[in-house]
């Protein structure tokens, strides 16, 4: 009886912890999955598989808007980011215009490793009032997931 109870606790503790890595980012993929839908929102995704085993390598996705076209977006994307800022391992955030913004974070999901950006394109060089730059919007957010990622092999 105590080594089945034992074992439960075990088991339920290791689900726990599994469980935490894929709700690490729950908000934030489920903006991301919203925007797939929404209009006047441009998506860009890239799949890398392994040349050999046709195994998926990594994923970016990036989502790029206008403020003009979606005013309220870019606030649910500071609330969802605020959101899911607990689970993230690292966290970049910076001060513009007063209001502190979330530039990147990042998370450990099982073998996975899932980075979250957001860039204003109006604050970086060489964009401001570029039309051709700007065409897509003037806000970014860039999902990168890199599958079976052993941080000591890609990071020396």
């Amino acid at each position: 009886m105590k080594t089945r109870n034992l074992i439960l606790t075990a088991v339920l503790l290791m689900a726990g912890s599994w469980a935490g890595d894929l709700l690490a980012q729950t908000n934030l993929n489920a903006l991301m999955k919203k925007c797939e839908s929404k209009d006047k929102v441009n998506v860009e995704v890239i799949y890398d598989k392994d040349r050999k085993t046709k195994k998926p390598v990594k994923e970016v996705i990036t989502i790029t808007f206008s403020t003009k076209d979606n005013p309220k977006l870019l606030d649910e994307f500071i609330n969802a980011f605020q959101k899911d800022k607990e689970a993230a391992y690292k966290v970049i955030e910076s001060k513009q215009n007063g209001r502190v913004l979330p530039s990147f974070y990042r998370f450990s999901s099982g073998t996975s490793d899932i980075s979250y950006s957001l860039d204003d394109l109006n604050l970086k060089p060489g964009y401001k009032d570029n039309e051709y730059l700007l065409r897509n919007g003037n806000i970014r957010v860039t999902k990168i997931e890199r599958f079976e990622f052993k941080e000591e092999s890609e990071w020396g």
